[in-house]
């Protein structure tokens, strides 16, 4: 199937699009590249990299591109399934033979392929909070060697960063680099990607500025700090490009076969999981086979920006699109707006659904229960394997504190009812979710259960006294 519309029209039409769809959302600055028939056919950059200032977002611009990445890091497996150094099918154990999992039968039959499609059998983010909290990748992977699935292993798709980790301790262990050395010599300096590296080598202050929207207005934007994620989840978020390289990677896609064989591209881009009817997921992508084409995609979110990088070999086209705005569907609008056009479909209402919502509404920070409760009865340490010890004391700003992690992350535990307590952590321990509550923290007899709720609904830590 060929393009219906004319190049030159095509981009007039998305350039349109564009800057009215970024207006709508208040995203202060985007980049977007087009490319076609092998081509880069545009590029641009628009807004600001900070909000009320005046420095323009160009297509060299820094963007840290989060779970984009993920597509670079299979992509540096099947470089070595290429070289015969390893195979899909593979069970990592014969490898890293320190891997373990809670069952045992999953642990020896784990293969290559379960590192990055989802299918784990897990729930989705499990443990990414960790890195909130101060713990490193090797803190996180032990703790993921205790934790018990939901589901049957491969049954279900479940988004996960965590497996990631031990792709890059496969490259290292074959190849004897580390992920980032491996990625940079063999993916991006091949393909000239002179401006993409892993964030911990790039001065942040060369980064755009990332943006969220006022809880209470929902047009108000202001700027934040990016979060630990990408510096602790390599190989599952921590690359920085900018539009100009990436419209390198989207060419590689879309048929240069320069680095990979055939076999190995046409791998990465059929499903091995299904996610629901007419979706999939892939090596690294979320393959869409519910259009008249069949649409490869994956967004990158992190506290501050939001992207979508979409193609669609059929038509031998693609676009990325880059904001600096958490809170937005214009990634996501712009792209379907671009794929639609490209495939001739009729056009919708892509970017707005959201805005005609109720706004959101924080929660209110709880208020003192009235109730005489005796604090010291549940100060002191408590343990378990995934968590290793969090300290209780008496708070001086709420009813009580807790302490966790290397990095000794803080919350406050404000009383709600009974023994349990809600948990708001604090400063960069609470940066993912704006400082407000993350659960309740329970006491019972010698014990301390943390659930958390929300986007955090499957996390629950029982820990012990010491």
């Amino acid at each position: 199937m060929k393009a219906v519309i004319e190049e030159d029209t095509l981009i007039q039409q998305v350039n349109d699009y564009c800057e009215y769809s970024l207006d709508q959302w208040h995203v202060p600055g985007a980049a977007i590249a087009i490319v076609h028939k092998g081509e880069v056919v545009f590029q641009k950059g628009y807004g600001t990299q900070r909000y009320g200032e005046n420095i323009a977002v160009t297509t060299d611009t820094l963007f840290p591109i989060a779970s984009i990445t993920k597509s670079f890091a299979v992509l540096g497996l099947a470089l070595l399934v290429d070289q015969g150094k390893l195979h899909w099918n593979d069970r990592v154990i014969d490898y890293l033979p320190d891997f373990k999992l809670k069952d045992p039968w999953v642990t020896r039959e784990f293969q290559i392929t379960d590192l990055f499609c989802h299918r784990s059998g897990f729930y989705p983010g499990a443990l990414e909070q960790m890195a909130q909290w101060g713990y490193d990748r090797k803190d996180i992977q032990k703790g993921f060697s205790f934790l018990d699935s939901i589901n049957s292993f491969r049954s279900t798709y479940a988004y996960i960063n965590v497996p990631y980790l031990w792709i890059e301790d496969l490259i290292e262990v074959i190849t004897g680099q580390k992920w980032g050395d491996f990625i940079r010599e063999n993916i991006l300096n091949p393909l000239e990607m002179k401006k993409t590296d892993i964030i911990g080598k790039i001065d942040k202050s060369r980064l755009i500025t990332g943006h969220i929207l006022d809880e209470e207005t929902r047009t108000q934007v202001k700027p934040v700090s990016f979060s630990i994620f990408p510096e602790v989840f390599l190989a599952a978020g921590g690359l920085v490009s900018s539009v100009n390289d990436l419209s390198r990677w989207l060419l590689l896609q879309l048929g240069d076969l320069s680095l990979i064989s055939k076999e190995n591209m046409e791998f990465l881009h059929s499903s091995k999981t299904p996610v629901e009817p007419f979706l999939g997921y892939g090596g690294g992508w979320r393959i869409f086979d519910d259009k008249p084409c069949r649409v490869l995609s994956h967004g990158g979110l992190i506290s501050g920006i939001k992207h979508r990088f979409l193609f669609i070999p059929q038509c031998d086209t693609g676009i990325v699109v880059l904001t600096n705005l958490t809170h937005s569907e214009a990634s996501m609008g712009i792209s379907d707006y671009f794929a639609d056009r490209v495939m001739g479909l009729p056009l919708k209402d892509y970017s707005f659904e959201l805005l005609e919502k109720e706004p959101f509404v924080p929660m209110a920070r709880p208020k003192k229960s009235g109730r005489k409760i005796d604090i010291g009865s549940f100060e002191g340490t408590y343990q378990n394997n995934v968590l290793g010890s969090v300290t209780i004391t008496n708070g001086s700003e709420s009813d009580l504190e807790m302490i966790l992690g290397p990095k000794n992350a803080k919350a406050r535990l404000n009383h709600n009812n009974e023994q349990t307590f809600l948990i708001s952590f604090i400063r960069e321990a609470g940066a993912s979710v704006g400082e407000s509550h993350w659960g309740t923290a329970t006491f019972s007899s010698d014990q301390l259960t943390l659930k958390g709720y929300e986007d955090f609904e499957n996390e629950t830590f029982v820990l012990n006294r010491d």
